[in-house]
């Protein structure tokens, strides 16, 4: 359920805020958290689609090739029934929901292996907003009636915003806690992350380097994070299982870079919001209990 993926992540829109306050690189697979909470969405302003920071450089566009492979299964598109996706409509600058869906089932084809014969891909379009100033088409992809998979599509440009497999159900209880070992040397898991950037392209070129980011879970299913950068200085984040070490999900340049910059923005005020409460407050007193301060 889309609900249920809000544990692992949660990037889009007004979460933008609590990932950069927490710091869990997981909360960024959540791009359906907005579904499942749509009302968060009605105060988020929406703005005209922006590509001069973030495509330059990209080569990534509505692909030119099959993926080894890869034949079109006979799926189904449909609509994300949410009032969010409801109340916005593609301008004749956006591609259709059905070249959007095909993009996407041939990333799941190539990155998961997944052959979506006889399902079905549910699409929402979203207008550029403050924290992402692209438009794009969101897609829930429905495997035998049961919300499985999910990316996000430029809805100009073609290219590939994020890519997402739903939390698997184990075969096996697995502890979900802090690996203090791993956060101390996750060279294995570095050198994997590296392979998987390289042979799926994730930075549209050579990797200059992996940075760990962090640890998480989703469901019952344990992950960890990391910042792949390129030589070109695209970056972007991907996730692996702790289980098993399988590919979880990834969320490319063009969505995690301004992602990224709105953090740093949110940090930036809140920072300075602090520094004016504390010399508008009046000296402490020591026999006073501290008081909560609650920053608008």
């Amino acid at each position: 359920m889309i609900a249920s993926r809000s544990e692992r992540s949660g990037f889009k829109k007004s979460l933008l805020a609590a990932a950069a306050l927490i710091g869990a690189s997981a909360l960024l697979f959540q791009g359906f958290a907005q579904a499942a909470t749509a009302s968060e969405f009605k105060n988020t302003n929406t703005t005209p689609a922006s590509y001069a920071n973030y495509t330059t450089g990209s080569s990534q566009t509505a692909p030119n090739s099959l993926p080894e492979g890869y034949i079109k299964a006979n799926y189904t598109v449909g609509a994300l029934d949410l009032e969010y996706y409801r109340n916005q409509t593609p301008t004749s600058n956006d591609m259709t929901k059905e070249e959007a869906a095909e993009i996407g089932a041939q990333a799941l084809w190539e990155l998961f292996g997944l052959n979506l014969e006889g399902q079905v891909i549910e699409m929402g379009y979203s207008q550029a907003t403050e924290n992402l100033p692209l438009s794009h088409w969101d897609a829930s992809v429905l495997i035998n009636g049961e919300r499985d998979h999910y990316f996000s599509v430029d809805s100009v440009t073609g290219e590939l915003l994020n890519i997402s497999r739903a939390s698997r159900a184990l075969d096996k209880s697995v502890s979900i806690a802090f690996d203090s070992a791993l956060d101390q040397n996750p060279g294995e898991y570095i050198a994997l992350a590296e392979k998987l950037a390289e042979k799926y392209n994730v930075v549209h070129g050579a990797v200059q380097s992996v940075e760990y980011n962090g640890q998480g879970y989703g469901n019952h299913e344990p992950d960890i994070s990391f910042d792949i950068i390129g030589e070109n200085g695209e970056m972007a984040l991907m996730s692996l299982s702790r289980y098993d070490q399988t590919l979880l999900g990834i969320v490319y340049s063009a969505e995690y870079k301004p992602t990224m910059e709105s953090h740093e923005k949110f940090i930036k005020q809140v920072q300075e919001k602090v520094k004016e409460l504390e010399k508008s407050s009046p000296p402490a007193d020591d026999n006073e209990a501290p008081a909560l301060m609650v920053l608008q």
